[in-house]
């Protein structure tokens, strides 16, 4: 019974591939280009899906994230579209926990509690997610992915306001001073050749590509991040799923 039990939780644990995961959502959430060397009858769907949008005109589509969702009827498929918008938010961001998920809306509804005036908690939770400090690695282009920014912090190439930073989810605020180490300088500078630039980085960090240093100059609140995603991402329904 012992070996059994030991199994089944070797079997939860087991890292599951990339692709894998997409293939349920027919989506590329990351925009990564190695999913589509994948030849196998097996991978068609989401293959033949991320051809037509790359066969269109505009590849990256640009959603307006900050208005409302219709309610799906089925009981079935409002399931699925919520378990959908679930799953791209934590693989979007490198794979985040539904225990880590539910705290941050929890935090975000109690600050519009504390808040006078009237704000969405959709506008917290999302600055919540983009002061990360491996989603700031992330969009300043100087790792190709979040995973690849949390390896970058683990092994203590990153440091802020002149302190070297371990925790990967390290909630940054206006006016810290990200940097990066001369050892970790050589990788980031084969990232930023290698890639597209695209989307464009966000206004409120300021990057020097010279130094390799980032610096959080405005507030998220302000921004229009709809660039920034290239899928429709419903904060609302996702509040909704994690107020049970």
């Amino acid at each position: 019974m012992k070996k059994i039990k030991f199994m089944l939780t070797i079997k939860k644990r087991r890292y599951k591939p990339l692709y894998k995961k997409f293939l349920k959502l027919k989506q590329n959430v990351q925009c990564r280009p190695r999913l589509l060397k994948f030849k196998k009858q097996k991978w068609n769907n989401l293959l033949t899906s991320l051809k037509r949008t790359q066969q269109s005109r505009y590849p990256f589509k640009v959603y307006d994230h900050h208005r409302y969702s219709l309610s799906m009827f089925s009981f079935k498929s409002n399931f699925r579209y919520k378990l959908h918008t679930k799953q791209r938010l934590s693989y979007f961001y490198g794979g985040l926990s539904q225990k880590y998920l539910k705290s941050i809306v929890r935090t975000a509804q109690n600050k519009t509690k504390l808040k006078k005036k009237a704000i969405n908690s959709k506008f917290f939770l999302i600055e919540m997610l983009e002061n990360r400090l491996d989603t700031v690695l992330y969009r300043s282009h100087f790792v190709p992915s979040i995973r690849s920014a949390r390896q970058l912090i683990s092994h203590n190439h990153v440091s802020v306001n002149k302190k070297t930073v371990k925790n990967k989810s390290f909630i940054l605020k206006k006016g810290d001073l990200v940097e990066v180490k001369p050892k970790a300088h050589f990788l980031i500078e084969n990232n930023v050749i290698t890639s597209n630039i695209w989307p464009i980085p966000p206004k409120y960090l300021q990057i020097n590509y010279r130094t390799f240093q980032i610096q959080l100059i405005k507030d998220i609140k302000s921004t229009n991040l709809s660039m920034h995603f290239p899928f429709w991402l419903d904060l609302n329904t996702l509040i909704k799923y994690y107020q049970r």
